[in-house]
């Protein structure tokens, strides 16, 4: 299967599409965890109301549990958005962290979900965002996201799609369940392995980017990019490769998607005040690949910005960033449309 993705990137263009001329440039919004700025994340009413808020693409974070069920959460740590350690005091690891593969689904669905906070002290990430209250949040699974995207979408015709992303998938081969070839299971299950279906598989590992090809996945595909590594793995020095020309030069050969963190893109000067633009986005689209980015948050703001405007004016006027994420996908989404993006 493999071979088929070593030709260059000329020839994958021939099956997946190409970033859009600048004469019909047209950004693509994904809420990040959905709603994420103003609903818990990774909720069903938090996917509902970016859905409502007119988005290309829904996020979809995918874990493990124990007994092989696939679940949305961003971490494969529960204890960040969870009352698990209430509920489970006993379930943590020597490292006093609770681990989705350590839970049954049956187990992880009992848990209640509110906003992100730090599990040492118990103070929200994002102190603006929506509070604490009773409500009973659950941990979706991916099969659930995929049912209300796609019911959704016949319910009011659009088409929204789906934005995948496999966490850890070393982490999870390791205990014995492959997480990647469940999630792309998964997907062709619902009509989404296909070139031009509306759903984009994302990894920051580059060997599963190589992997997902070998096990059949024909949709796009996207490179996720970040300055320090990722997660559990120690990846650093190759995602420091995955900016170099060499390395984006590989990547292309799987990836139709280059999607490094903003600030490889608009990169903090060493003061903080200001920034430099990198040619990271150059080199992707030389590849043949789109480019993406995330993530834009209006109550977090990359280093060097002054205002949420300006954090969007440089993505889309300058960088030309053809999909970005975004906790508050509503204000990228009129953002577009003031500007005749839309």
């Amino acid at each position: 299967m493999r071979k088929a993705f070593l030709a260059p990137a000329l020839a994958l263009a021939l099956l997946l599409p190409l970033s859009a001329s600048a004469a019909d440039y047209r950004p693509e919004v994904t809420a990040h965890r959905g709603a994420s700025g103003y609903l818990p994340e990774h909720t069903l009413p938090a996917k509902a109301m970016a859905y409502a808020m007119g988005v290309d693409y829904v996020e979809q974070d995918v874990v493990m549990t124990k007994d092989g069920k696939l679940v949305v959460m961003h971490d494969i740590l529960v204890d960040t958005t969870t009352d698990v350690a209430k509920k489970f005091p006993d379930r943590h690891r020597k490292d006093g962290r609770y681990y989705s593969s350590d839970f049954t689904y049956d187990e992880l669905r009992s848990l209640r979900v509110t906003e992100r906070f730090d599990p040492k002290t118990g103070k929200a990430v994002f102190p603006g965002r929506f509070p604490d209250s009773p409500i009973a949040y659950q941990i979706p699974s991916l099969e659930e996201e995929f049912y209300q995207v796609q019911g959704l979408n016949k319910s009011t015709g659009r088409n929204v799609g789906v934005y995948v992303e496999v966490k850890e998938p070393d982490f999870f081969m390791a205990q014995g369940l492959d997480i990647l070839k469940a999630t792309i299971d998964t997907l062709t299950k619902f009509g989404y392995n296909t070139p031009d279906s509306k759903a984009i598989l994302q990894i920051f590992d580059y060997e599963s980017v190589v992997r997902a090809r070998d096990l059949g996945w024909k949709g796009q595909l996207c490179m996720l990019v970040t300055a320090g590594g990722q997660g559990a793995k120690d990846d650093k020095a190759r995602h420091k490769w995955l900016t170099t020309p060499e390395g984006i030069k590989e990547v292309s050969k799987y990836a139709t998607i280059y999607a490094p963190n903003f600030n490889l893109l608009a990169v903090p000067t060493a003061d903080g005040k200001g920034y430099t633009l990198s040619n990271l986005g150059d080199l992707a689209r030389e590849n043949g690949m789109k480019l993406h980015s995330w993530t834009l948050r209006k109550d977090s703001l990359p280093k060097g910005f002054k205002d949420f405007n300006e954090v969007m004016d440089v993505s889309f006027k300058q960088l030309k960033i053809e999909g970005m994420f975004s906790d508050f996908p509503d204000i990228l989404v009129e953002y577009l449309k003031a500007n005749n993006l839309r």
